[in-house]
């Protein structure tokens, strides 16, 4: 706790550290804001206007978008100025109020990624420059902590008290005759829930059945489940990302008319929210329009593992030089080449090539270094650099931004 509390004075401390470009002064001094780029507060409205279209039509982030006229009106006009404030325009929004507003919404890592998925293809249709979309969406990115850290904490806590077992799990929720109990307020809720009615229509007491069978099974009860799997279950229901988000909702719902409390319910979202990818039989779409264009994987419009590997160890060398990180990458010359290695076989399978790295191992091997969203960002921002100083495409580095970014939560969530 002391330690997280003196990391927040960083900034402060270290305000005036930075050595003074006389250039760089110049040449940001010059440029225009995004908020010029995208033209104003006019184009920042008519782009939350299109966004909105795409957010409220897109069955990944549906259920958060769709709300009564008023709601709608009032999320657009927060938007219009937060952007502007982000863009660099005139505004009055404050930036430090983004984590508070989304804490409680149980927005993942995966629906910021699909939110960016929107806003970028929103950007090409509005014909943004390469550079001004790159822009728009490198200032993006360091908000996905604010946006992510209210389901981020509360998952992490209900993830180390299921590791203690999940047979605890089962007890605190009554055994299979509390969740036998809890399943028929949850199928109560959903059959009055009209977001679900294609996805249920007259099979709800089938459905009601199997749930029961595998929750209990799921939440530490006996195993007793021996049926199909949950993808071919669910093929013929055609259930999406919409449905699931709605009954996810439904269920917490439910555990919470049952009077458990909001940590118990926690750790049921964190073991139920993996089964989304079984259920719906798929690869994220966002991920993969961004590691494919045009039959080509990143890893090969990046320039291929040579090139992968030279911008991984430029990178680490002006690590080790950099004030604001070297303390992590300050080691004997041994580990030195054990951790370039290892981060460059972690962003080859990142990029589309061949997965040397085991991804379970990346949030419990950074979980004790107090790496927060700043010494990321400088990290993002030197690979960022190198990569460009390669000669890498803009477009590529729009999709590079994207692929590393997903990796901040693992990284900094034991500082989170």
């Amino acid at each position: 706790e002391a330690i997280v509390i003196m990391e927040t004075a960083r900034r402060d401390v270290l305000i005036n550290r930075k050595p003074h470009d006389v250039r760089k002064t110049q040449e940001a001094a010059s440029a225009k804001s995004v908020y010029e780029r995208i033209g104003g507060e006019g184009g920042i409205a008519n782009f939350v206007e299109q966004m909105y279209e795409k957010a409220t039509a897109d069955v990944r982030t549906k259920s958060f978008f769709e709300k009564n006229k008023a709601k709608v009106s009032v999320h657009k006009k927060q938007l219009v100025s937060f952007l502007a404030k982000l863009f660099g325009g005139p505004s009055s929004y404050e930036l430090s109020d983004v984590r508070a507003a989304h804490y409680t919404l149980n927005l993942s890592d995966y629906h910021f990624d699909c939110l960016l998925d929107i806003f970028s293809s929103v950007f090409k249709e509005m014909a943004l420059k390469p550079r001004d979309q790159q822009d728009a969406i490198q200032l993006l990115q360091p908000i996905r902590s604010d946006v992510t850290t209210g389901y981020t904490v509360r998952m992490e806590m209900a993830r180390k008290n299921v590791e203690k077992g999940k047979d605890q799990l089962f007890k605190r929720l009554g055994a299979s005759e509390g969740i036998t109990q809890l399943v028929e307020m949850w199928f109560n809720i959903a059959k009055s829930d009209a977001r679900l009615k294609d996805a249920i229509g007259d099979s709800i007491d089938k459905m009601k059945a199997g749930a029961t069978i595998f929750l209990v099974e799921l939440l530490g009860g006996p195993k007793a489940y021996k049926g199909r799997s949950l993808g071919e279950i669910h093929r013929s229901i055609d259930i999406n990302d919409y449905h699931f988000d709605a009954l996810i909702g439904d269920l917490s719902r439910a555990l919470l008319g049952a009077g458990h409390p909001d940590n118990l319910i926690d750790e049921v979202m964190v073991t139920v929210e993996p089964v989304r990818a079984e259920v719906l039989e798929k690869v994220r779409a966002a991920m993969d329009s961004v590691l494919m264009r045009d039959g080509k994987s990143l890893l090969e419009r990046f320039g291929g593992d040579m090139d992968l590997e030279t911008a991984v160890e430029g990178m680490y060398d002006k690590a080790v030089e950099d004030s604001r990180v070297r303390f992590h990458f300050e080691k004997a010359k041994a580990k030195q080449r054990q951790v370039r290695r290892k981060m460059y076989q972690y962003i080859c399978g990142q990029f589309g090539g061949p997965q040397q790295y085991d991804n379970a191992q990346l949030r419990p091997t950074h979980y004790n270094m107090n790496i927060t969203d700043y010494h990321f960002d400088v990290i993002l921002n030197l690979f960022m650099n190198v990569s460009k100083e390669m000669g890498v495409s803009g477009e590529t580095l729009m999709d590079v931004q994207v692929i590393l970014n997903r990796s901040r939560a693992d990284i900094t969530t034991g500082c989170t």
